[in-house]
């Protein structure tokens, strides 16, 4: 603890927490945790949170359950991206313009990309809040991973 007197034009702690505009903006500084509040407002060994402090809570079952199989479907989409990748490095374009050779290389950049971009639409397009939001987001993803699985390199026809 300082002895010098507090000078009321020094800036205070407290503006660490504040960016410059955030007034302008309409944004609050962040809220912190008021350890006097827990102790002297709440009473003694009270459970109750204090004002401005976010309880976190524990996931459900069926939460913790859906964030598992995204993963596991995110898993999936970069096995397909590789076995693109690996499909694309097989073949060759066998014709002679270039207008076709451009064309021919522009579709294998999108072969290798085209689950990445499948996933990421699926889990944009299926946000917090809308209804029967796992089933919906399952269903397109299970259509994603059969629409683009890499055919050619699984029936074998590199052979």
């Amino acid at each position: 603890m300082s002895t010098r007197p507090i000078d009321p034009d020094e800036e205070s702690d407290d503006d660490a927490f504040h960016w410059a505009g955030d007034e302008a903006r309409g944004q609050a500084a962040p809220r912190l945790r008021d350890e006097t509040a827990e102790t002297d407002g709440a009473g003694a060994g009270s459970e109750a949170p204090a004002a401005g402090v976010a309880t976190v809570g524990r996931r459900s079952a069926a939460a913790t359950a859906f964030l598992v199989a995204t993963g596991v479907f995110a898993g999936l989409y970069l096995a397909v991206v590789v076995g693109w990748i690996l499909s694309v490095q097989l073949l060759a374009y066998s014709g002679l313009d270039l207008a076709g050779e451009i064309m021919w290389q522009f579709s294998e950049f999108l072969a290798m990309v085209a689950a990445a971009l499948w996933f990421g639409a699926v889990v944009t397009l299926t946000p917090e809040g809308i209804p029967r939001r796992g089933v919906k987001r399952f269903v397109w993803l299970a259509a994603g991973l059969a629409l683009l699985l890499p055919w050619p390199f699984l029936l074998g026809a590199f052979a």
